[in-house]
């Protein structure tokens, strides 16, 4: 127990003063990173300082405060650990300790390094000093990363713990509408039992140790070995609400590690789902769209086992069909698109979910590029004699696209870096780093997602000139190209017309035997597409 209690003091390291400005940052990012890990390992103990007194630093409650709504607000890791780390930096210049000389070199670094996102947590230093943070909260001027920092430093600074749910209820009312349904994930902090609390269970006093989102683990007196055990949260209760003190539920909730652990249960924190392979459940349903002979009954039978799938399908077949007539079963789903056209559909909704399931500045950005991209491909694969359906070709623009979501420079940027000098090249379409090509990351994903080698082939192909590309595949690799070229004509510099003078377009055209009619005709029917949303 001693020991987590002073972790937890000296959780936060600002950094000795001969460190360079580099070092410095580095620093910050690996304490963010250590932070980050004792939260998404123990939410438990970031949970518990939100409502019992301690005497821990208040910075320290902040960052913890703020990785545990972070988390909860489906941040990305990586975006995460660089508001942790501006976090950290911010502490650093209000430190009265801190060389006021050192800090415009910081500033400057960040600066030129584009780390806007440390750049607006240190905007807040005023307002991390004051007493007064709810007046700051909710101004309309924040972004979504700044606010939760601030909410962060509010319940930190609180000196009456009793007095969060009051605290919370009056800032949240607040709010400005376009932040609301975020803070929605916070909500259970505030309704539910945290850990720490005292409580009575199966009609036993006890102490309620940890949480999951429907059970909570509560030691209590026992005339047997056990240390606790775990019950739904509907079954506990708190007639009135008591707090052990921070040091015994540290000492409880050390003394029960081995008790907690839990094999079946639902993590308090919203769940992971690895990008780098398919769902299970998919797996399943592509090995049966494989076979020779499907039998529609048992691929039915497999998609319903999946609920977002089955939704999923019949909503879309209920607006495909030309009837526009609603579509009541999967059965009907199926044989509407055909076998081959669901698995297409199917893996890419998956990847879609997975790739667009955390949040960071440039999401709506690269989810308008990706959906755009992929209508284009879409829309010519209907109009063009090739081996793509629209389905097809819309999964495989979509793992083209796959790095927008997954390569860490667009988690830390505010705005795409578009080289709008290279109209159709795929692989420098965006000035980012990274140690493999564009396309190899999008092959490799897509060969991890069970692809055919065709498919995988014309993404390898799309880093070629067209007229290198082998005949076979040259008008897939060929859609692939102009989709993604005019996708990014549209969303970024607005000049179709100029695009369509390039010459590698025109033989694009050429290829495809497409006339450029064929290509307004495209932006018409896509009209609802063509924005990009600001970040907020």
């Amino acid at each position: 127990m001693t020991d987590i209690i002073s972790t937890l003091k000296r959780l936060i390291h600002l950094g000795e003063t001969e460190l360079s400005v580099e070092q410095r940052i580095n620093h910050w990012l690996k304490n963010a990173k250590r932070i980050l890990t004792l939260v998404n390992a123990n939410p438990a103990l970031a949970a518990a300082t939100l409502h019992i007194d301690n005497d821990l630093p208040k910075g320290t409650q902040q960052l913890l405060l703020l990785a545990l709504f972070g988390k909860l607000c489906r941040f990305n890791d990586h975006y995460l650990q660089h508001v942790l780390a501006s976090m950290l930096a911010t502490l650093w210049i209000s430190n009265s300790n801190t060389p006021r000389d050192n800090i415009p070199d910081v500033l400057r670094f960040l600066r030129k390094h584009n780390l806007a996102i440390w750049l607006d947590t240190i905007k807040l230093l005023k307002a991390f000093q004051t007493e007064k943070q709810a007046n700051y909260v909710t101004d309309n001027r924040l972004n979504l990363a700044q606010r939760l920092c601030l909410l962060a430093g509010i319940f930190a600074k609180e000196a009456k713990k009793a007095d969060y749910k009051t605290v919370f209820s009056l800032v949240t009312c607040r709010l400005p509408a376009h932040h609301r349904h975020h803070f929605s994930a916070l909500i259970p902090l505030f309704e539910e039992l945290l850990p720490g609390a005292k409580v009575y269970a199966e009609g036993v006093p006890g102490a309620l140790v940890d949480i999951q989102q429907h059970h909570g683990f509560v030691f209590m007196l026992s005339n047997g070995d056990e240390d606790g055990k775990w019950l739904p949260l509907s079954s506990i209760r708190a007639p009135v609400p008591l707090s052990l003190p921070f040091e015994h539920f540290v000492a409880l909730y050390t003394d029960t590690a081995q008790a907690r652990v839990n094999q079946g249960g639902t993590p308090f924190l919203p769940h992971t789902f690895a990008i780098q392979h398919p769902p299970k459940a998919l797996i399943t349903i592509i090995d049966e769209l494989q076979k020779r002979d499907v039998v529609i009954e048992q691929l039915c039978e497999k998609i319903e086992k999946v609920p977002t799938f089955n939704h999923f399908l019949i909503h879309t077949a209920s607006q495909d069909n030309r009837l526009q007539l609603p579509v009541k079963s999967i059965k009907q789903a199926v044989l509407t698109y055909g076998i081959e056209r669901v698995g297409d559909m199917l893996i890419q909704f998956a990847l879609i979910e997975r790739l667009t399931q955390h949040q960071f500045p440039l999401i709506g950005m690269c989810k308008q590029m990706t959906l755009l991209a992929c209508s284009f491909a879409s829309h010519f694969a209907q109009i063009i004699e090739s081996k793509f359906t629209p389905q097809s070709a819309a999964l495989t623009m979509t793992f083209i696209c796959t790095p927008l979501f997954t390569l860490p420079g667009f988690k830390v940027s505010q705005s795409l870096p578009v080289d709008l000098t290279k109209t159709v090249s795929i692989n420098n379409a965006f000035k980012v780093k990274t140690d493999t090509q564009w396309l190899a990351i999008a092959s490799e994903l897509a060969g991890s997602w069970h692809q055919s080698s065709t498919w995988r082939a014309v993404i390898h192909q799309c880093g070629k000139l067209t007229s290198e590309v082998p005949k076979s595949i040259q008008k897939e690799q060929a859609i692939m190209v102009l989709s993604f070229a005019l996708a990014k004509a549209c969303l970024f510099n607005q000049d179709v017309y100029s695009l369509l003078q390039d010459i590698k377009i025109k033989t694009l055209l050429t290829i495809l035997g497409i006339q450029r009619e064929e290509i307004t005709v495209a932006l018409e029917s896509n009209g609802h597409l063509l924005f990009c949303p600001l970040p907020v």
